[in-house]
């Protein structure tokens, strides 16, 4: 999100060519640098000329998008007259929710000061849906248009889909470019615009039959960057890296001034423990710490002016998925939480891992926007000189039984020859193919069995889901829905770096000796008793708050939960159980989708898991 005067944005001067580029070919490729305002102003643009009654959105009659060829043409599908076209939506995808939410936030708020009617942009992220019939503009996760085509896979609803932020090259970004690759002949009316800041153009246009690319400049002042490695250059192997972190922020305020700065740091520990530190050291400057759990309102300060200096500490959310404005200086750790999958091990694990060269210039591109920014690597030129130049797609890191279960579902084929940009190794699509009949959900001959059916619906990973199917044979669903929806999201417990002793004390009333399974259990069991003896919010909030519990996870949790029930009544059998189940009976369920993971004690520290 940009919070940039209109004035100002680079992508405006390029508005013309943006539109007939758009109207003279179905796919086109943007290649915008941060903070040019394409994420703002694309879908503006879409509006613009839809309202205009340009040739550019397709005509929607009986459920079926209808091409209007014009006189001349080589068959470029083209919109139907002003008085016939329909309300089609221009839908905008992004990585992060809190990115959907304020982006939509934005750009209601820059139509309503045109004029327009701020009904027009809404969004829809997971378990919130914020759009309505007159919604034109709709901003939500990939994960949610993925979702969309199980119901529509045709997306008739949508006039132009932008996929914004396509470098991150998540599961969904991957699995939504090779549906849209097949889905564009389909759908001749249909347009699509792929846009990002640091994109691989080659790349993407060679995957979308060579679709033109735009590029835009976005970088307004010089960005100088300086370099203040550790002394033996380990960064990521050094407990203090963070109070060096605070020195290189302090050292470059002293000698250039106060501006509002950004630091980019891998964990949310580190970002605490960060903010601390800085409130110590520069008490005079506004310190807002920035992660993807943070409560909304937390959020949004960041977008904020002060009277004072600004000092935001970022995860890689505000790398590309928000723009914080007035950012005059960048520190950046070079670091950043990756998932890597570990076919050999069969573990998936979140390592801290040096960005891309890529993200690196990600990162430095956040400053220099109203004015000359600094940008300083806390690693050497060395070492940036040897990063991979872009972040290796998920795909290629990811265990992929659950794409191959929803490939299946959707009928879209087999994963070898699925248009992926760049295809998964063949040994990771033998292991998702393994790992779902090890789970029962696909039969010898590779199709869903009636367990891999139900598993399919489920917006968890198969091997939680199996644990669900399992519970309805051993009638502990009650307990294991629960536990599932836990497994499911990010642990609720929060260990704040100043107050460790006091949430361990408060976290040993949920404590169960025998399984962390059931310690899980207990936290639902009290922050449901809470629930049920108050309908207020606020109380639940101090409750969170004193029993050192994140309230936006336990919403989280409680939201899945509501969700599973929801689906699991389309199902027979799944009825809760009224009576509590036994430790053998949750433990046997989970079992059923944990196989891998169980293994027998051979001796001290070592184990024999069932692969060997």
């Amino acid at each position: 999100m940009t919070i940039h005067s209109l004035d100002i944005l680079p992508i405006l001067n390029h508005k013309t060519d943006i539109q007939e580029a758009l109207q003279a070919h179905q796919t086109i490729i943007i290649a915008g640098d941060t903070g040019s305002g394409k994420t703002t102003q694309l879908p503006q643009f879409c509006l613009e000329l839809a309202q205009s009654g340009a040739r550019l959105i397709g005509h929607a009659s009986s459920g079926r998008p209808r091409a209007v060829p014009d006189a001349g043409s080589t068959g470029q599908s083209l919109a139907c007259p002003p008085d016939t076209q329909p309300s089609l939506v221009i839908g905008c995808t992004q990585p992060r929710r809190v990115a959907a939410v304020s982006v939509a936030e934005r750009v209601r708020e820059e139509l309503e000061e045109k004029g327009s009617n701020g009904g027009l942009v809404g969004y829809k992220i997971r378990f919130h849906d914020q759009t309505s019939a007159d919604t034109r503009i709709k901003f939500m996760t990939d994960g949610v248009l993925l979702a969309e085509t199980r119901n529509d896979p045709l997306l008739r609803r949508y006039g132009v889909i932008i996929i914004d932020e396509a470098h991150e090259r998540s599961l969904n970004i991957d699995f939504l470019l090779g549906f849209l690759k097949n889905l564009l002949p389909k759908r001749p009316d249909l347009k699509l615009i792929i846009t990002s800041a640091t994109i691989d153009t080659g790349v993407f246009a060679s995957h979308f039959d060579h679709a033109p690319v735009l590029t835009i400049a976005g970088r307004t002042y010089p960005v100088e960057v300086l370099y203040s490695p550790m002394a033996d250059d380990s960064l990521s192997e050094k407990e203090d890296y963070i109070d060096h972190c605070v020195q290189a922020m302090l050292d470059l305020h002293q000698r250039s001034g106060p501006r509002d700065t950004l630091i980019f740091l891998p964990t949310e520990r580190d970002i605490r423990t960060c903010c601390t530190l800085l409130a110590k050291k520069a008490p005079e400057a506004v310190i807002l710490p920035m992660f993807g759990r943070l409560q909304g309102a937390d959020q949004r300060r960041i977008f904020q002016h002060y009277k004072q200096c600004k000092i935001v500490v970022a995860t890689n959310i505000a790398e590309t998925s928000i723009t914080v404005p007035g950012i005059r200086y960048v520190i950046d750790s070079g670091l950043a939480r990756i998932s890597q999958y570990n076919v050999r091990a069969k573990t998936i694990s979140l390592p801290i891992t040096r960005i891309s060269r890529a993200s690196c210039d990600q990162r430095k591109g956040r400053c220099g926007r109203t004015g000359p920014g600094i940008c300083v690597r806390l690693f050497s030129e060395e070492d940036y000189q040897g990063r991979e130049e872009f972040t290796a797609p998920e795909i290629k890191r990811a265990n992929l039984a659950e794409v191959i279960l929803q490939m299946i579902a959707f009928n879209l084929g087999d994963p070898h020859s699925f248009p992926f940009m760049e295809p998964p190794h063949s040994t990771t699509i033998r292991d998702g193919y393994k790992l779902l009949t090890e789970l029962g959900a696909i039969d010898e001959k590779g199709s869903l069995t009636s367990h891999g059916r139900i598993m399919a619906t489920l917006p968890i990973d198969p091997c939680i889901s199996r644990i669900i199917l399992a519970a309805r044979e051993n009638n502990c669903l009650r307990e294991i829905k629960a536990i599932a929806a836990a497994l499911a999201i990010p642990d609720p417990r929060i260990r704040p770096a100043d107050r460790i002793q006091e949430a361990d004390n408060a976290h040993r009333q949920f404590f169960h000796p025998d399984s962390d399974f059931l310690s899980l259990l207990k936290i639902w069991d009290l922050f449901h008793d809470v629930q049920s003896q108050t309908r207020s919010w606020s109380r639940l909030k101090k409750f969170c708050a004193s029993h050192f519990l994140s309230f936006q996870r336990m919403r989280e949790w409680l939201d899945l939960d509501e969700q599973l029930d929801r689906i699991l009544t389309r199902h027979t059998g799944f009825s809760d159980n009224t009576i509590p189940a036994s430790y053998a009976a949750i433990h046997q369920s989970l079992s059923t989708g944990f196989l891998r993971n169980i293994a027998v004690k051979q001796k001290e520290r070592t184990y024999l898991g069932g692969g060997g």
